[in-house]
């Protein structure tokens, strides 16, 4: 019942919102403050145009995850947002509903003392309420995407073991245990703030242990990357194969910055929107 009145009342509170994108404010109940979020929101005749060809198709719900020194305007300001639009009006993408989040170095999980709980907003507020207002997008998991990068890569790795989404893209992911000696002190600190240095309390949202769950997975980061990412994701690459955990290991020449990202994002998008002949699939879209 709370949570039907926290969607109701985030539904209200966003009503007017139209296609296109921009910087927006939800409150959240959970969090008792307002997020800043980017909603990328298709064009009406795009959607009506690709449903009379594609009937019966689920078109899909992506949430998007920034990194720790990115916020959800990045979504717009490095051109993605634009390039969904471009390739929904020519028909060579289905439409589909992005949200880009805040992350508050959340880490985009609940905080272990329970003051801060994060992942509950974004599976029981944020995804529900888009969710009531653009019917026809998402609903259930296998019409949900979970992408992101460095910071954000590590949650999307963590929401994807919920089972809320079916593809999970996730490019020069944090791949931290404790103590978390693998970043910088300043970031440690938030960390701490969120998590357990206890190993067994942080497992369930090690992604060394859980390994992103049953999600369709790809793991990508830039081969010049600054934090000698490349070998941690070949390293958990290893792990999931020694594990029998289907996994594509994405490596392309690029650093840990948006010169990297955005054109990596723009090869994925097909295959996070569930498209037959993208990247890491066969066949074609029907």
């Amino acid at each position: 019942m709370k949570a039907g009145r926290a969607v109701a009342f985030l539904v209200a509170l966003l009503s007017s919102l139209l296609p296109g994108a921009g910087l927006e404010s939800i409150h959240s109940h959970l969090l008792k403050r307002d997020v800043p979020i980017t909603i990328h929101v298709p064009a009406a005749a795009a959607v009506v145009r690709w449903r009379s060809t594609h009937p019966g198709i689920p078109l899909r719900l992506v949430l998007f995850l920034p990194g720790a020194y990115d916020g959800p305007e990045d979504f717009v300001r490095e051109g993605l947002e634009a390039h969904l639009a471009e390739q929904e009006t020519a028909g060579t993408l289905p439409p589909s509903l992005w949200v880009a989040v805040t992350h508050f170095r959340s880490w985009y999980a609940d905080r272990a003392d329970g003051g801060f709980a994060y992942e509950r907003f974004l599976l029981e507020e944020l995804i529900p309420f888009l969710e009531a207002q653009h019917p026809g997008f998402g609903g259930s998991p296998p019409a949900r995407s979970v992408t992101g990068l460095s910071m954000g890569g590590f949650g999307a790795l963590n929401l994807a073991r919920t089972g809320a989404f079916a593809k999970c893209l996730a490019l020069s992911p944090a791949l931290i245990e404790p103590p978390f000696q693998q970043v910088h002190w300043w970031m440690r600190r938030s960390l701490i703030r969120t998590f357990s240095l206890d190993p067994a309390l942080f497992a369930p949202w090690n992604p060394w242990k859980h390994l992103g769950g049953t999600a369709e997975l790809v793991v990508g980061c830039g081969t010049e990357d600054k934090y000698g990412l490349v070998g941690a994701c070949r390293s958990f690459a290893s792990l999931c194969k020694e594990r029998d955990r289907p996994l594509r290991l994405e490596l392309r020449p690029g650093g840990h910055d948006w010169a990297y990202w955005t054109p990596t994002f723009k090869v994925w998008m097909p295959w996070l929107l569930g498209m037959e002949g993208a990247p890491g699939s066969g066949g074609s879209w029907p």
